[in-house]
């Protein structure tokens, strides 16, 4: 009796403490699940979808592709500058918008033909929009007079003294003279007369200029100092078209 009394009491609560361990994680199989499925779209989107929509849009683009080929042949021809280029040789002359170009005409407005009886070329312009071979008004040359020729010679500035640069005088005047060549003269020796005139002006002051009669004894000083640097007494006198001090 004893014995069994010795005996360790088996206790249920004891072995529910201890529980086996039951199968492994189920996430692998989730993970598993996941990975094959994106594999799965990626082939499908690349290797089907993918050429079925590029072969798509290539079928809808071509028919636009091929009229605008033929459009850009059908272009006229265009030289280096991208202008219209020159018809062939036999082929009427055009304008800048297509339409045929204005023959050229005689002094009598009739159509004007070279010596072979074709229609001639229009005449040949200056930079100034003049026919070729005439003077613009800026290169006319001296006007007679009952005085003599007169010849302008146009803005010349200079500071005047004692305002420290802060006062200046412009004047523009007529070269009067007898020399029906003065234009030439002049023109050839304008550094020389220009220097002249400036140092004239330059010795004047603001008081100078606005004194009486000022004017009359700068023309006569222009006009000496003028015969003196073309070692002449070509000129006669000097008038002011123009003066400003300011």
């Amino acid at each position: 009796m004893s014995e069994e009394a010795a005996e360790p009491s088996q206790d249920p609560s004891a072995e529910g403490a201890a529980p086996a361990k039951k199968g492994g994680s189920p996430m692998i199989p989730l993970i598993i699940a996941v990975v094959a499925s994106t594999a799965i779209s990626f082939v499908m989107v690349k290797f089907v979808f993918a050429p079925a929509v590029e072969k798509k849009i290539r079928a809808e683009l071509a028919p636009a592709e091929e009229p605008a080929e033929g459009a850009a042949a059908a272009e006229p021809a265009k030289d280096a500058h991208g202008a219209p280029a020159a018809p062939a040789k036999g082929a009427p002359a055009k304008d800048a918008h297509g339409a045929p170009a204005a023959p050229a005409k005689d002094a009598h407005g009739a159509p004007a033909k070279d010596a072979h009886g074709a229609p001639a070329a229009p005449a040949a312009k200056d930079a100034h929009g003049a026919p070729a071979g005439e003077k613009s008004g800026k290169e006319a040359g001296p006007k007679q007079t009952k005085g003599g020729w007169e010849y302008g010679f146009p803005n010349v500035v200079s500071n005047l003294t004692g305002s420290l640069g802060t006062k200046y005088v412009k004047v523009s005047f007529t070269v009067l003279s007898d020399d029906k060549n003065i234009g030439d003269i002049v023109e050839e020796n304008k550094s020389k007369l220009k220097d002249a005139a400036i140092r004239v002006l330059g010795s004047r002051s603001l008081a100078d200029m606005e004194s009486s009669g000022a004017k009359n004894v700068l023309c006569s000083e222009i006009a000496a100092n003028f015969n003196k640097a073309l070692d002449s007494n070509s000129v006669k006198q000097i008038f002011l078209t123009e003066f400003l001090i300011q």
